[in-house]
């Protein structure tokens, strides 16, 4: 019996089913970066003259941080999907308490290493003198909050895993009416500036969190979270690892480069800051309806593995990459046509907006490559090859970028912001292409592989 907000993931109309499934994924992104535009309006308006550059300044490396482990909730998400499309409930009760158990230990690393790095790695990374002091005050007070981020996302997974998008979005809805109105008392009223934003932040995540662990320990449908019952389970704590540490590998090494090009951006002074991260803010929009249909497919093509159904793992695969590419597309294409008036939301300096403009335009003419490798690399995650998409990313995105940054862009006639951000299309295109080789190589094999037991021996962590 399917619980009111579970959907059956591996019969009917896929393409209805996951265009319906992804959009209170969509509704969840556009609000955290809705949210994520109110910080940086309201500091921009109401807080110090570095306020915008001090926030946009610290995103690559938590990124860098947060991505470390986020792929273990990309790893929870899987087993539990698997669990669910085979309706193997003592699995998916497993995969359940394991996952939050990961989640705890993952939230408590994060926190230690976040506030041990975040000056260091800010002064590495070249942050403007001007804006250093205030970035990190900003990071020390956000890690400090970021394992209630981490458990919302590993329990928003395990909802998710059981097709259940729309609970985690409503509890994103009411975190983020909280912070938005904290930052209005913060920093408007209480002129407390990136301080104020950053406590906003963590409270709103308390919330978020503690709504996903009580809907999880009232659950009524697959299965239930009993706080007694958190512990490591031998085989799905390999799962996890299997599938989630090369997703978080990858998400790292991609943030590496990031960081590698704001360390750039930040030589071309504070109006680059802000201008790079108001566009930044702008192109997650973009991001946000690209990932939402790469995680549908995912979550899709884990639930027909486990429900051993060929066709529709197909099917979730094709249906997956036409949706990420055409609708992240018209939003890119919307972005572009309106740039100036949309970034002047963020910043009145015209040589930030001319920035933001200028990378809206190079994202343009390029997202779908990125939407594509992004997409394909998600299902094989679904169909437990994570160590491919790493091994692409690495190849076509991190090592090609830091040659081209530290090579090509050293050429004083190129040394500029526009031929900076170019390193973003050339990366997605050769990726996008090795991901598309690469399929075509393991499909045989990953279809192959549908039906069969779950049972992962540490030697073989390596596969894929």
């Amino acid at each position: 019996m399917l619980q009111k907000n579970e959907m059956d993931m591996t019969s009917g109309s896929i393409f209805s089913k996951m265009f319906f499934y992804s959009l209170p994924l969509i509704f969840s992104g556009i609000l955290q970066l809705l949210y994520t535009a109110a910080d940086l309006i309201i500091c921009g308006n109401f807080g110090s003259a570095n306020s915008v550059a001090a926030i946009s300044a610290t995103t690559s490396l938590i990124n860098l941080v947060l991505n470390l482990v986020m792929g273990f909730a990309v790893g929870a998400n899987v087993i539990v999907g698997r669990a669910y499309g085979a309706k193997n409930k003592e699995e998916g009760d497993r995969s359940l308490h394991t996952a939050m158990a990961m989640s705890i230990i993952s939230g408590a690393v994060i926190l230690i290493v976040g506030v041990i790095i975040a000056r260091p790695v800010l002064e590495m990374m070249e942050t403007p003198a001007e804006v250093i002091d205030l970035a990190t005050q900003y990071l020390l007070i956000y890690f400090l909050g970021s394992p209630f981020l981490i458990m919302y996302n590993f329990g928003a997974s395990i909802l998710r895993g059981m097709g259940d998008t729309k609970r985690p979005f409503y509890f994103l809805a009411i975190s983020g009416v909280v912070n938005v109105i904290l930052n209005m008392l913060f920093v408007v009223v209480l002129q407390m500036d990136v301080v104020g934003v950053a406590l906003a932040t963590i409270i709103s995540e308390a919330i978020s969190a503690t709504l996903i662990v009580v809907s999880l320990m009232n659950y009524d449908g697959f299965v239930r979270l009993k706080l007694r019952k958190i512990r490591f389970h031998k085989n799905e704590t390999l799962m996890i690892i299997k599938i989630g540490l090369p997703s978080g590998i990858q998400g790292a090494l991609f943030s590496i480069s990031n960081v590698i090009i704001q360390s750039a951006v930040n030589g071309f002074g504070a109006s680059a800051d802000t201008g790079n991260g108001a566009s930044g803010n702008l192109v997650g929009f973009m991001y946000v309806i690209m990932n939402s249909f790469s995680q549908a497919g995912m979550a899709f093509v884990a639930a027909n593995f486990g429900a051993k159904n060929v066709p529709n793992i197909k099917k979730s695969i094709k249906y997956s990459i036409m949706y990420s590419i055409t609708f992240s597309y018209l939003i890119c294409l919307s972005f572009y046509l309106f740039r100036y008036q949309i970034i002047g939301l963020y910043t009145n300096d015209p040589v930030a907006i001319e920035i933001g403009a200028a990378k809206l335009q190079v994202f343009t003419y390029s997202y779908m490559f990125f939407a594509f490798l992004n997409t394909i690399g998600f299902c094989e995650r679904g169909l437990g090859y994570s160590i491919l998409p790493m091994m692409v990313s690495l190849i076509g995105i991190c090592l090609f970028r830091i040659i081209y940054i530290y090579t090509f862009f050293q050429i004083e006639e190129y040394h500029t912001i526009y031929y900076l951000y170019l390193s973003y299309p050339i990366s997605w295109f050769l990726s996008a292409l090795f991901a598309a080789l690469a399929f075509l190589v393991i499909r045989k094999r990953a279809y192959g592989n549908v039906g069969k037991k779950d049972v992962v021996d540490p030697s073989e962590l390596g596969n894929f």
